[in-house]
């Protein structure tokens, strides 16, 4: 279980006001040793259960009652009633005698019982959430949140004990209510789980008769506060004056970002006020807090995956009758990481489309849906969940959506839907990337201005935290149009994030044109973050291996190092001895990238500079996600297959594995769709994955026996497939004859040498290539990145390539980096390679003259297209020489033009690019090239082949902050269509789009399908 690390908070804890939901972590045990009752008596005689009376605490603990006590509630009953259950938290304003009669709806707690201790080995943690917004004080209105002057005058808050005369808080109508629902779920709950099947929800009269008085609900409640009163664990809270002038500036802080196809991570960099360097080893991991399981927190590279679901902390139906109707409004709508993997484990089936495995995946597509997104409901809900709206951000976007302040007013006139808020939730799957964006910005910016990370900083724990800049990495080889893309998502993303906490706000110039204006904490004249959208993930780990080595290991001489390691016979070569030639494959999950860089050193001694050029670099769609996918084929549905051949299907089995997880067939239902995504990512993913890191250990020298692990073994109890996806499965086989197979029956060999024969032939003849291209440039190391690279085929296949001697070939999660490194493990070894990205881009960031020994002009490195031959590929991403279009393209130089060069089109085609001039060199797919209508298609296909004509699409444009000069629109576009005879024909009448996948519907992690492709 990932839980946050505590600390020990002071006696009054400063919040930023204006920084959304802030959370605070707590642990406790209680045993006979704790100071605090662990049992209450109340007066509460049955009478009516809607009445107003709060019932009177009558004993607490092992006091003599004193007066008639109707029952008693133990620890046992509030753990029972309270357990993962948001509750208003009653922190009031103290006055000299006493507390102040509210705020009453700013702050909320969550109890959660641990199923084991902690490392401190406490049994419970609790969250405190509080809602920074201030609200105006108004003397005849309830006083709701803390006020502007609360901040001015330094007051502070706190829970009232035992003795303080709050009934009037527990009488509230809507926290009685709160209580009594609260209530009625405990009991359902226990009724579901005595009754083992749904029943109908209990009528107020049932919950009444299973009261021991009329007020428990009450009773309970109060019992609850009073226990965290007495376990004197909660500090006071005080507002930081952000509304008197002059205001402190802010602190600045940098968020780095790997945005994975499979996984990402992400580092926090605060800037010092008092000195321009940066002591890297304070850099801190990006935590994403789960919004579901409040107590759970991620610091570790997470799943990229997302799912539409809103936050909740609580009953907002009950909070809105408090008078305050925003109150905890979470502004993003789509939860991302573990959370999102674990609600698309728990969907029914039948609420429509709720999330993607990864955002970065569809970059390519535009296309608004068919049908609505909807909100991922947990399984809580039978049919349609409601649309994926409704919330802050969901009003900033139209319903493509597209920001909507970033669309021309231009656009706006001969499109004036798209000007409208998101009704229908058609969001094409490019702009959920977006979405998925802004869901980390803002969890990066809570985390930022959070007590603890402050607190843990005691020279500036009451400024503000403000996000300056956002640095993403990027595929080595990713198309210049998709890496555009990537960048204005980011930049959308940072927009909506600050419009949704009322960072921003968007006013129209004279012309109409939208503005955003940023104002942070009240400071004008602060633009909002820079997206940076430069340094490829190859790149970055090169910086993080040369960091250690000459920063740390050779106290900055450069040239000791590049002497200490140079290639023999590079060392005799007078121009390859003047500079240090360092390569990196890097597979991660989604792409495969070798950059090959020579760095040169100016200057002597340890007082250098390196100067990094980039010789080579190149990228394929071929990576660890594809290794998994054959793992789950040969060594998952394979033994699943041959154990429904045992059991006596025959070649029936082939058929229902295919009815399961086949493609799509005319009459497939909504609920086999989801169950065949669910089976992939709930249960063939895990055990694929389980199989390939016991693979891991393996050694050809040293064989492993084969071995059998059992189904359970491959999962933690979180993970644990769903028991409505296994009675699925299993019942489904059942229909086809297997009826006494239970998959959860069944082992899984774990057979080393069976695996890396599989694993090599994923990757055999592409690591073979790019062995090549190292052997050719004859580097004087070569670097293995990401998570893949730690498969044992990945480096015997390097090595038997004879690219570089074995002792040249340095696997990254081997390499020790020391203490400085974020996400080392207790060897300090950099464990897993995924993380090497994002550290070496903030090294590449910090490089620029705020590093100690290590003067790295990695802004001279810049991302360059590898497009040079352009054509139709084959089915299998071939690009042969007769079906090139065009050749030696230069699309780095901004005047470069296509040639005029029509190519035939006989029917939808895919069109791709590779960098070298022979055929057997993988290419890269990137456009889809079609009819415009099925009515085109019928009319214009007589009349093949068709003659099309490419130009590209953009022109030239001066960035107005930076002065660069860059292609405003890198895609190509349709110049002039014409028929056979040489007759024009409507260029609007045919489309050429991005598509980076072979599949229009999906990744197999998204469809499910396992079987056939």
């Amino acid at each position: 279980m990932a839980l946050n690390e505590l600390m020990r908070f002071p006696e009054v804890v400063p919040l930023i006001p204006g920084t959304g939901v802030q959370f605070l972590d707590f642990g406790f045990s209680i045993d006979k040793h704790t100071p605090a009752p662990k049992e209450w008596g109340y007066f509460d005689p049955r009478t009516t259960l809607n009445n107003d009376k709060v019932p009177p605490c009558v004993r607490r603990g092992d006091e003599e009652p004193r007066g008639v006590e109707s029952y008693a509630v133990d620890v046992k009953a509030i753990e029972q009633m309270f357990d993962r259950v948001w509750m208003p938290l009653p922190l009031l304003r103290r006055e000299a005698q006493g507390f102040y009669r509210g705020p009453t709806n700013w702050a909320r707690a969550y109890l959660a019982k641990l199923p084991e201790p902690d490392a401190d080995g406490h049994q419970y943690r609790l969250v405190i959430a509080a809602d920074t917004t201030l609200l105006e004080f108004v003397e005849s209105e309830a006083y709701l949140a803390p006020s502007p002057g609360d901040t001015r005058n330094g007051r502070k808050f706190a829970l009232p004990g035992p003795q303080e005369p709050v009934d009037w808080f527990f009488a509230e109508p809507w926290v009685k209510d709160w209580c009594l629902e609260t209530f009625k779920e405990m009991l359902e709950r226990e009724e579901r789980r005595r009754r083992q099947f749904s029943f109908r929800p209990l009528t107020e009269e049932q919950v009444h008769e299973q009261m021991q008085g009329s007020n428990e609900h009450v009773a309970r409640y109060r019992a609850f506060i009073d226990l965290l009163f007495s376990l004197d664990i909660l500090p006071a809270f005080q507002l930081v004056d952000r509304v008197t002038e002059p205001r402190s500036p802010s602190i600045d802080v940098d968020l780095v970002l790997d945005l994975g196809n499979s996984r990402s991570c992400g580092l926090l960099i605060e800037a010092d006020s008092e000195h321009l360097g940066t002591d890297i080893t304070k850099a801190v991991k990006l935590q994403l807090r789960d919004l579901s399981r409040a107590e759970q927190v991620y610091a570790d590279p997470f799943p990229s995956r997302f799912e539409f679901a809103r936050a909740q902390f609580g009953r907002d139906h009950l909070s809105i009758r408090s008078g305050r109707s925003e109150a905890f409004g979470w502004p993003t709508v789509v939860r991302v990481g573990v959370e999102a993997a674990r609600l698309a484990a728990r969907r029914s089936g039948t609420e429509g489309s709720s999330g993607l495995s990864s955002p970065k995946r569809y970059l390519w597509d535009d296309d608004p849906r068919r049908d609505s997104w909807r909100f991922n409901v947990g399984g809580d809900e039978f049919g349609h969940s409601d649309y994926a709206t409704g919330v802050m951000f969901t009003t900033l976007v139209n319903d493509s959506g597209e920001a909507l302040h970033r669309i021309s007013p231009d656009v706006l006139q001969h499109e004036p839907d798209r000007g409208f808020p998101a009704i229908r939730a058609l969001y094409s799957r490019r702009n959920l990337t977006s979405f998925a964006l802004a869901e980390i910005f803002v969890q990066a910016i809570a985390m930022m201005n959070a007590p603890m990370h402050r607190l843990r900083r005691p020279a500036n724990a009451n400024l503000p935290r403000r996000l300056r800049r956002i640095i993403m990495t990027m595929p080595t080889a990713m198309p210049v149009a998709e890496r555009e893309i990537l960048k204005k998502q980011a930049e959308a993303a940072c927009d909506l994030a600050n419009l949704s906490l009322g960072l921003a706000r968007v006013e129209h110039d004279d012309d109409g044109h939208p503005q955003l204006l940023h104002d942070v904490q009240g400071q004008g004249g602060k633009g909002g973050p820079e997206v940076i959208l430069q340094w490829d993930e190859a790149t970055a780990t090169q910086a993080v291996y040369l960091y250690t080595q000459i920063a740390l290991n050779h106290s900055g001489d450069a040239r000791s190092f590049f002497q200490s390691v140079r290639h023999p016979e590079n060392q005799h070569d007078p121009v390859a001895r003047e500079r240090f030639r360092l390569a990196t494959i890097d597979i991660g999950g989604g792409t495969t990238d070798l950059v090959v860089t020579s760095i040169g050193a100016d200057g002597t001694g340890a007082n250098v500079t390196l100067t990094p050029e980039q010789e080579f670099r190149e990228g394929f769609n071929l990576a660890g996600d594809d290794a998994l996918l054959r793992v789950v084929r040969e060594h998952v549905i394979d033994p699943i297959r041959r154990r429904l051949r045992e059991i006596g299907m025959g070649e029936r089995a082939d058929y229902a594995l295919n009815q399961l997880l086949g493609a799509d067939r005319g009459g497939i239902t909504a609920v086999e769709l989801v169950r065949r995504q669910q089976f992939a990512a709930q249960i063939a993913s895990p055990i694929a994955l389980g199989l390939l890191q016991d693979y891991e250990a393996y050694d050809p020298l040293l064989p492993a026996a084969t071995t059998v692990r059992p189904f359970a073994e491959f999962f933690t109890p979180d993970s644990m497939p769903s028991a409505d996806l296994l009675a699925y499965f299993n019942g489904e086989l059942a229909k086809q004859g297997a009826r006494d197979f239970k998959l959860q029956d069944m082992g899984f060999e774990v057979a080393p040498a069976d695996i890396d024969r599989t694993v090599r032939s994923v990757f055999q003849e592409m690591l073979q290539a790019l062995g090549e291209i190292v052997a050719r440039y004859r580097c004087d190391l070569l670097l293995l990145s990401g998570r893949t690279s730690r498969l044992p085929a990945v480096r015997a296949l390097i090595e038997e390539s004879a690219a570089l001697p074995a002792h040249r070939v340095l696997p990254l999660h081997l390499f020790r980096v020391g203490q400085w490194y974020p996400f080392r493990d207790f060897r300090a070894t950099v464990g897993d390679p995924k993380t090497t990205a994002a550290v070496g881009a903030m090294i590449c960031l910090l490089g620029n003259g705020q590093l100690q020994n290590f003067n790295f002009r990695s802004n001279e490195l810049r991302p360059r297209s590898t497009a040079r031959y352009f054509g139709k590929l084959d089915q299998s991403n071939r690009l042969h020489k007769a079906d090139e279009f065009y050749d030696d393209l230069d699309l780095d130089n901004l005047d470069y033009e296509l040639p005029e060069k029509p190519f035939e089109f006989r029917g939808p085609m895919p069109l791709g690019f590779r960098q070298l001039p022979v055929d057997r060199w993988p290419a890269s797919r990137l456009y889809a090239i079609e009819y415009r209508t099925p009515a085109d298609a019928d009319s214009l296909n007589p009349l093949t082949p068709l003659k099309v004509t490419l130009e590209r699409a953009g022109k030239k444009t001066t960035d107005k902050r930076t002065g660069e000069v860059y292609m405003d629109n890198p895609n190509l576009r349709i110049k002039r269509v014409e028929d056979r005879e040489g007759r024009p024909v409507a260029k609007d009448r045919m489309r050429l789009r991005l598509q980076t996948l072979s599949q229009q519907q999906g990744y197999w992690l998204d469809t499910g399908i396992l079987l056939g492709s």
